[in-house]
């Protein structure tokens, strides 16, 4: 009511001293939020690290990408209270991956994208219960079934056969399959060693 009384007093006062027009002198900074009393804590197996060891250069493709074998890890989410969270996966090497979903690896040289991998949610269950992965592109806008994770888009878990909504969940288990592909030899420098070094924080949103 009082916003409303205000917008037509200006609107008064500004027919008043037409022709001219006045600039606002003021405007608002708004903050809002929920504190919610329930945390989760998320953890990873193996301390989250995936250590593919020493690559040979003679070992990989000139003229394709190579695609090393498959490493799992488990997440566990722990929750104070059934909870329908969200994760929002950060890419801490963004811009050095392929530019579609998948995670950057290390650059040579500043220029030369050494590869990227993948993250897929396998066998997700939630309170001993089998779930399904979903993404938003939107920020919780809309939900599919998807089961890769991306620095682009959420992901949560939902009821098996639908909807496509996250379910409030208060103990979650799945493996996280981390795909992992180095770019064609041929465009990259192996004159000396290459460091891997990709990185994500995947992080707890409540919504």
């Amino acid at each position: 009511m009082i916003k409303k009384y205000f917008a037509a007093l200006s609107a008064t006062a500004l027919i008043g001293v037409a022709p001219y027009t006045l600039a606002a002198s003021s405007t608002d900074l708004t903050v809002t939020g929920v504190i919610t009393p329930a945390a989760c804590t998320p953890t990873l197996s193996g301390g989250g690290i995936v250590d593919h060891g020493k690559l040979s250069a003679k070992d990989l493709h000139q003229d394709k990408g190579t695609f090393l074998p498959y490493e799992t890890l488990q997440l566990a989410v722990s929750c104070d209270a059934a909870t329908a969270f969200r994760l929002s996966p950060t890419d801490n090497k963004l811009g050095m991956g392929d530019g579609t979903n998948s995670f950057g690896l290390s650059s040579i040289n500043d220029n030369q994208r050494v590869g990227s991998f993948d993250v897929r949610i396998i066998a997700p269950m939630a309170d001993g219960v089998a779930v399904q992965p979903l993404w938003s592109p939107n920020n919780g806008g809309s939900w599919s079934t998807v089961p890769f994770m991306s620095h682009k888009n959420l992901s949560a878990f939902g009821a098996v056969g639908g909807p496509n909504t996250p379910i409030a969940v208060k103990d979650l288990l799945t493996d996280l399959r981390v795909e992992t592909a180095i770019a064609r030899a041929d465009s990259l420098d192996l004159t000396s060693d290459v460091v891997l070094d990709g990185s994500v924080t995947i992080t707890i949103d409540y919504p």
